[in-house]
């Protein structure tokens, strides 16, 4: 009798381990929310300094619709030749106003709509960073802005807005007519997808992060090191005041957050398919490591993968076919879906994430 309490005993403790251990689950990192904080940050800002800029454009305009209704008006009440050739310039100038104001009243919208996105993003991650990080929430992406048709694909297969923008394992961000830019690898990438494409969130450890683009085309810039730890530090010191987790940070915290960035890498992949001529299903995945840099990747008719690098070094690896190959600066390369690798010189290259 003895011996069987002890063994339920010891099934109980051995349960209540598991479940602890279970729900044990890694956090978001100190520095992944502070970074997004940051970056919520500089986009409201940078909206708030556009709408300025918007405003001051629309007064002119204004300001010129109503010069020149005045010049028709005092026109329309002589007949002579003079009278008459100010009406006509009266009027080309009114009509120029009136499209400007249009134009600028339309970005002022847009504009206004990623200042409230930036203070919803930065009301929300002052509020998580305030609660000392007691989420248990696996987020290792946060979605900053999104124009036209985007949302979210949870893991579960849920769908939410991107003004939910949160990233776990799994999520994938899609999108139709519009664009998404979002931070991850603790803040030290930022990835642009442009319109029509898929991006999926697909492992996280303290050594990598790996993400796949599934379709369409993404900018990505990756800081380096070096580049990241200033920035942190500038912004540590500049919004210390702002926030009480900023304060309980001292020099070493920061040191071992940079030591701990110092071995994680970012990995982008695609894995694509296609039948054979035998009627066999053969598929090609390459895979990028990434260490400080700007490129696009997109995937192209035929399920070609074009790759350009505009600073830094891409290292491509294809393992099916034990090819490795390195895009320098300014190269761009073509994976066809038989392994065939074609590198040239980057010309003309479709700068479509500035738009």
């Amino acid at each position: 009798m003895s011996r069987t309490i002890k063994t339920l005993l010891l099934l109980v403790i051995l349960l209540f381990t598991g479940i602890s251990y279970a729900y044990d689950e890694p956090q978001y990192s100190n520095t992944f929310l502070l970074s997004v904080y940051f970056k919520a940050v500089e986009l409201r800002d940078r909206a708030i300094s556009e709408l300025r800029k918007i405003d001051m454009e629309i007064r002119k305009n204004e300001e010129t619709i109503q010069r020149s209704e005045n010049i028709i008006s005092l026109a329309r009440q002589r007949s002579d030749a003079k009278a008459k050739q100010a009406e006509v310039v009266a009027r080309e100038a009114l009509m120029k106003a009136q499209e400007a104001k249009a134009k600028n009243e339309e970005t002022r919208k847009q504009w206004e709509l990623q200042k409230i996105r930036a203070d919803r993003s930065y009301a929300t991650i002052q509020n998580m960073l305030s609660q000392n990080f007691g989420s248990k929430r696996h987020i290792k992406g946060f979605v900053t802005n999104s124009t036209g048709n985007v949302y979210i694909i949870k893991a579960n297969g849920d769908k939410a807005s991107p003004e939910n923008g949160f990233l776990e394992p799994g999520d994938k961000v899609w999108t139709g007519d519009g664009t998404a830019e979002m931070q991850m690898l603790d803040g030290r990438g930022t990835a642009k997808i442009g319109p029509y494409s898929e991006f999926a969130m697909k492992k996280d450890t303290p050594e990598e992060q790996v993400a796949e683009l599934l379709k369409g085309k993404v900018y990505m810039v990756v800081d380096k090191v070096d580049e990241y730890a200033r920035k942190m530090k500038e912004k540590i010191e500049q919004y210390k005041e702002d926030l009480q987790t900023i304060k309980q940070l001292n020099k070493e915290d920061i040191n071992e957050l940079i030591k701990e960035e110092r071995k994680r890498q970012f990995l982008l992949s695609n894995s694509s398919c296609y039948p054979g001529s035998d009627g066999k299903l053969y598929c090609l995945t390459w895979i990028c490591a990434v260490r400080g840099t700007k490129f696009t990747s997109e995937i192209k008719e035929g399920k070609a993968m074009e790759i350009t690098v505009l600073e830094g070094v891409v290292d491509v690896n294809i393992p099916v076919l034990n090819k490795s190959i390195s895009i320098t600066e300014g190269t761009k390369a073509v994976i066809t879906m038989d392994g065939i690798i074609k590198q040239e010189k980057a010309e003309n290259t479709n700068r479509w994430w500035e738009r």
